[in-house]
């Protein structure tokens, strides 16, 4: 879908240069007003740099980033400015698209360490459990394509279980035109292909000489999102929360080829 794609070998003007012609596409390339700094593609394109060079605090990543462009303005207007753009930002991330099959899978968003979670004051968040152990926070809900492209996700309290999120997730079914739905072994129910179970007595649709390589898949993903720092701690509200994944979502996909 797009011709360059941004890499770690590049330089940081480059992929400021290549977020920036998307962002274009989507936000206003002109100042609003006289004292504005910057337009909201540029903000954009510059916060999403932070996942592609894998910093994983904001606030350094912008004091970085005005070492080389003076005129910009300070962290706390631009995180302002950001959770201004959430919901334009989240419309533009799952488009709609046809797609034969996807993969389903969570992946957990803690807030604070566990030994910090009784006096944790970050609204919404909740005990849940993954394969990691406990978390206390929020599970990030994903499906995923073959080819590693992210097509839609949630963010959701820990302790919901994957299936409840999962049946969300299938509410817009019909916008990538009806495709299979291959998760794990939380996925225990009908309308998702999973591995079956000693006693399950029908057919789930699960391949051993397919569906395996393409859970590894949503596996590779979830990691490269970690490395790009998803999961940095300076959190402190739910809009500062989606920034950072709806961001995370974003630069993963625009570096698919």
């Amino acid at each position: 879908m797009y011709r360059y794609r941004p890499h770690h070998s590049l330089t940081r003007r480059s992929v400021i240069r290549f977020f920036h012609r998307w962002s274009q596409r989507y936000f206003w390339d002109t100042k609003r007003c006289k004292h504005q700094k910057m337009t909201d593609a540029m903000l954009v394109a510059l916060l999403l740099t932070r996942f592609v060079f894998k910093h994983p605090y904001a606030s350094v990543w912008w004091n970085i980033l005005c070492e080389d462009r003076p005129g910009l303005p300070s962290y706390t207007q631009a995180y302002t400015r950001g959770v201004r753009l959430l919901a334009q930002l989240e419309a533009v991330v799952s488009p709609p698209q046809q797609c034969a099959g996807v993969i389903i899978d969570s992946m957990p968003l803690p807030v604070c360490r566990p030994k910090r979670a009784k006096g944790c004051a970050f609204p919404g968040a909740r005990w849940g459990y993954g394969t990691q152990g406990h978390v206390f926070g929020y599970k990030l809900h994903a499906w995923v394509s073959p080819q590693g492209r992210i097509l839609q996700y949630l963010v959701k309290p820990a302790n919901l279980h994957d299936t409840t999120v999962g049946f969300e997730l299938n509410q817009r079914w019909p916008d990538f035109d009806g495709p299979k739905i291959i998760g794990g072994k939380g996925y225990c129910c009908l309308g998702f292909v999973f591995p079956p179970k000693k006693n399950t007595r029908y057919d789930t649709g699960w391949r051993v000489s397919r569906h395996p390589q393409l859970r590894k898949r949503i596996e590779t993903v979830f990691s490269q999102l970690v490395n790009a720092q998803i999961r940095s701690a300076q959190t402190k509200t739910v809009a500062a929360l989606r920034l950072r994944v709806v961001l995370a979502v974003l630069a993963h996909n625009l570096a698919q080829p």
